[in-house]
């Protein structure tokens, strides 16, 4: 298991008229070679880490997780943004569905799973009620180490692991910052088990550094080959690469400011969320390396077959022809299951057909249904979903926006439009050197009753 391969048939004028033609292809693929010369550049100089990450040594995640196997039966991920969406992404692909409502025994004597990412006192209130304190590990992850959202719900389950346990330090792992960052300084006072997060790897790019890795540890998957399917990626799917970044780069071009992702399999409907994020903050810049003004990006959307064909699709067919679709097929769906459906004549004609073979015929359809009406379409085929897989296309995808930011003149290893809404909000939690943010925000947030029903 672990091929993917690229079907842009119905993204070439051979099937669409509006379509790309040869030369087109031609013409972005060698646009996408200065992008992939650029981010080699960046990788070898250091200035980005994350094609490196499979070639990490991770024995001491290893030993450690090894030592703690049976001891916990809950794992509550802290953190938000890359350090929740891909560590979500890896449970809902690898793990059995409803996982958390298995038995200890059927887990293997592994954690049920808890993320306490947004700062929804709902959510995290019914976490901690279903948790026990000592049996709980808690993985808090940010970077930086001062993340507000990531603080502020760890912060209640601290104290919660402190009034419940004669040692809440034993109950945590810190994965942030090598070297600095206050909740460094945390762990290191109180001698917490903490894992790094390269200085050269950003957050939304982390998934297969520590932050992932260290999760799926905990959940007995195999990381040796989650970062196999990585280095492989790397290694031979260069081409590949360049390809679907020609194609993206070409319907960026002709206008196509909607970019879906559509994965046939409810295992990969995290995963694009994961996207959706990758895709968005690295590629949505107001400005170019130049200085100049560029508005830079297109629309990241999650959808999922074949629940949004009954949703999302009927806009997808008839609506503005500005999206590009990209499916992606699985040749092997687990635990297939063959339809019975002899109760009544009327469906009859489902009976030998299988669940995943029924829901690959939908995806074809949907294909054909949006070529019949010249919308674009390509297709990502995996023979199956596993580890190998996973790490697989998380490097894949990785690469690709590279790749494509640096095509197109923009930063794709940043994000400074996120930074003002952070300011404003330390402004007015009255964070230590934020007073001008507060003034600013009070000065300028300001709004008329009259448009207010």
């Amino acid at each position: 298991m672990g091929y993917i391969k690229l079907d842009y048939n119905f993204a070439m004028n051979k099937h669409i008229p509006n379509g790309l033609s040869e030369e087109d292809i031609d013409e972005y693929k060698e646009q996408a070679k200065k992008g992939m010369s650029d981010f080699i550049s960046l990788c070898e100089s250091g200035e980005v880490g994350f094609p490196h990450l499979p070639d990490y040594d991770f024995s001491e995640i290893k030993e450690t997780i090894k030592s703690s196997k049976g001891q916990y039966n809950d794992l509550i991920i802290v953190g938000i943004g890359g350090s929740s969406l891909g560590v979500e992404a890896i449970v809902n692909a690898l793990l059995p569905y409803g996982y958390n409502a298995l038995s200890f025994g059927e887990r293997g004597c592994l954690p049920r799973i808890w993320f306490a990412d947004n700062v929804d006192p709902h959510k995290l209130y019914w976490t901690l009620k279903k948790c026990e304190a000592e049996d709980t590990i808690v993985c808090v992850i940010t970077k930086s180490g001062s993340t507000v959202e990531t603080i502020a719900n760890f912060s209640i389950i601290y104290k919660w692991l402190n009034e419940n346990l004669k040692n809440p330090y034993e109950h945590i792992f810190a994965i942030t910052d090598p070297e600095k960052g206050p909740l460094r300084e945390f762990a290191e006072m109180h001698n917490i088990k903490t894992f790094s997060i390269p200085s050269n790897v950003g957050g939304r790019f982390s998934v297969l550094s520590s932050v992932g890795i260290v999760p799926s540890a905990l959940l007995g998957l195999d990381i040796d080959r989650l970062l196999k399917g990585a280095k492989d990626a790397v290694d031979s799917e260069k081409e590949k690469i360049l390809h679907l970044s020609a194609i993206y780069l070409a319907y960026m071009n002709k206008g196509y400011n909607i970019n879906v992702l559509m994965p046939y399999t409810s295992r990969l409907k995290s995963f694009s969320e994961w996207f959706a994020q990758l895709w968005g903050e690295s590629l949505g810049k107001k400005y170019n390396f130049s200085g100049n003004t560029v508005h830079a990006g297109t629309t990241p959307v999650c959808a999922l077959g074949t629940l949004d064909q009954h949703s999302q699709l009927q806009l997808y067919k008839e609506g503005p022809d500005d999206k590009i679709i990209t499916f992606i097929e699985l040749g092997t769906h687990d635990f297939d299951v063959e339809i019975l459906a002899d109760f009544h004549s009327e469906f009859s004609y489902l009976t030998g057909h299988s669940l995943g073979n029924l829901m690959n015929l939908e995806l074809h359809a949907t294909e054909l249904s949006l070529k019949n009406e010249q919308k674009p379409s390509l297709k990502l085929v995996m023979d199956g979903v596993d580890e190998y897989a996973m790490g697989k296309l998380f490097m894949l995808m990785q690469y690709v926006v590279s790749v494509i930011g640096l095509s197109i003149g923009v930063n794709p290893f940043d994000q400074p439009g996120v930074e003002e809404g952070k300011h404003f909000a330390y402004g007015m939690l009255d964070r230590k050197g934020y007073d001008a943010k507060k003034r600013e925000f009070e000065d300028n947030y300001l709004k008329s009753d009259e448009y207010i029903i």
